[in-house]
């Protein structure tokens, strides 16, 4: 949602086993559980898991050993076993932990998935990856097949895919091939930079102007494609390294209800030689069957209580497209390294009580994410009044794209911003922070244009479009939609210092008087950004 809309602006090791048991971590669930209770997973450490790793600031080894447990669920996608199975991690690490009011929260949002796919060009086999969310019934469950032969049409060569592109070529009845293009690179948020720790002036490489993989052309050439009367699609990844394996959020404004393949850049020039081979008007053939149906779901929320119920929120999701270690097993990670740490101090030296979430729906709509503000920010009786927040999300390495088209992985963390829209005491001290734990690559970015006309491209958006002072955490490795997004491309050295850092700044924001950490200004979009979302 808020990726989308950012284009009007251009833990000692303890390593546990994971048992499937018939009962939560501490006994019984509230909020959203049913049948799936029996996916409940209990840790299954060391004696002394519970002894002093678990205490204070959590090392390394146990910040990435919990990393490693969410990438070992699997592809934690919503509505899925293992989407379950990782809310359910999450909860029993908050009440391991000591947090209370350990529930769910639970929303509709939506499951899809194919059963099998074939591409082929002239009737030869194209190497390919079905583009989530397409071929749907807009705004219903749906059965999705092509016919048992596929569907066969002429492929036609639209370029970049714009829509006088395609009223060019005349492409009703017609299967399009188009490049999809990666439209916000790091210097795309230069505008908004407050303060940047390099001291060795390191981002100033390659990668500094390489568009991140969220925000792309593929919203326009997809509607596009369907206004021009297309019957389907090729993307090709043309921004990519070489693979075919990215898997795309749900924009809600573009439902598609044509089918739809990924290539990578490689085969899109093979496919574009073949093409223009061809004697004949070149056909291809898509086959695709798989399903859409509706699925709960599941953000895990714990609280610390403090002298007030003014609230600081601390965030990230634990849903992922594919392994998902940096997008977002590093948040997930991130944040309960925060519980730890917050958990271990005497209850009476918090000013603010603390709430602890990790979300789900990040990739199939932020349906969660609405009906959480829903509750939380915007309905009555809440007994929180959350103040502040504060997202952690994608502490990862950077990669860059080789000579020969392959994923290159360097020793350096991925250049990252800190958007903020913080207080000017507060804006110190994360400028502090981060120099004193030398983050290097880490920028501040002034957040206080992006929150009002609802342009936060992070897991915050929701919560700070609705007034909300907010300091998220982001970056974008070019391998986050990917199935490359695997427990190498962690920045492992990061971790404790990020963790530091941050504690530092929830410490200070627990010291401040509400009204001086920031002004709680809500977009006046956020009912037209909602109402995107407010179906399934």
């Amino acid at each position: 949602m808020f990726r989308s809309r950012l284009r009007i602006f251009v833990a000692g090791l303890c390593l546990p086993f994971l048992v499937v048991v018939t009962a939560s971590c501490n006994g019984g669930g509230s909020g959203g559980d049913t049948d799936d209770d029996a996916l409940r997973i209990v840790l299954d450490c060391p004696p002394d898991a519970d002894g002093p790793e678990a205490e204070g600031i959590p090392g390394e080894d146990r910040i990435f050993g919990w990393i490693e447990n969410l990438v070992d669920i699997g592809f934690r996608r919503t509505g899925t076993r293992e989407g379950r199975m990782a809310a359910a991690y999450v909860k029993c690490q908050f009440e391991k932990l000591g947090l209370e009011d350990v529930h769910y929260e639970t929303a509709t949002s939506w499951n899809w998935q194919v059963d099998d796919w074939d591409l082929r060009l002239n009737g030869e086999p194209i190497d390919s990856y079905p583009v989530a969310h397409t071929f749907v019934t807009p705004g219903e469950p749906s059965e999705f097949a092509t016919p048992p032969e596929g569907l066969t049409a002429e492929i036609v060569d639209v370029g970049l895919g714009t829509a006088a592109e395609m009223a060019f070529q005349d492409v009703e009845g017609k299967i399009v091939l188009f490049d999809l293009k990666f439209l916000l690179p790091p210097v795309g948020f230069a505008a908004l930079m407050e303060f940047l720790w390099d001291p060795g002036l390191t981002i100033v490489e390659p990668s500094f102007f390489v568009g991140n993989p969220y925000i792309t052309s593929y919203e326009d050439a997809a509607q596009a494609a369907m206004d021009a009367g297309a019957v389907g699609f090729v993307g090709v990844l043309a921004d990519y390294f070489e693979s075919n394996r990215y898997r795309n959020e749900f924009y809600r404004r573009t439902e598609v209800d044509i089918p739809g393949f990924w290539v990578s850049p490689a085969t899109g020039e093979r496919m574009r030689e073949m093409m223009d081979a061809s004697d004949e008007p070149p056909t291809a053939t898509l086959h695709m069957r798989g399903h859409r149906e509706e699925a709960e779901a599941r953000t895990v929320v714990g609280f610390l209580p403090g002298q007030s119920n003014d609230t600081i929120m601390v965030q990230s999701h634990h849903d992922s497209v594919f392994y998902g270690a940096v997008e977002d097993g590093s948040g997930t990670a991130a944040v309960l390294a925060q519980a730890q740490y917050f958990a271990s101090q005497p209850p009476e030296t918090r000013e603010k009580t603390m709430m602890f979430a990790t979300f789900d729906s990040h990739f199939t709509g932020y349906q969660q994410h609405q009906a959480f503000v829903e509750k939380y920010v915007h309905g009555e009786g809440s007994p929180y009044n959350i103040v502040a927040n504060v997202t952690l999300e994608h502490i990862g390495k950077q990669a860059e794209i080789g000579d020969d088209g392959e994923l290159v992985v360097n020793d350096q963390a991925e250049i990252r911003g800190v958007i903020e829209n913080l207080g000017p005491t507060l804006k110190a001290t994360l400028i502090n922070e981060i120099v004193e734990h030398d983050l290097e690559r880490t920028a501040v970015l002034n957040g206080h244009l992006l929150c009002p006309i609802g342009a936060m491209p992070t897991d915050a958006g929701f919560i700070c479009a609705a007034g909300v002072p907010t300091a998220s955490l982001i970056s974008g490795p070019i391998y986050l939609y990917d199935i490359a997004d695997t427990l190498d491309k962690v920045a492992r050295e990061d971790l404790v210092p990020m963790t530091e850092a941050f504690i530092g700044l929830i410490e200070a924001i627990d010291e401040t008087p509400t009204e001086l950490i920031g002004v709680p200004l809500s977009s006046p979009l956020y009912d037209t950004l909602a109402d995107e979302s407010s179906a399934p």
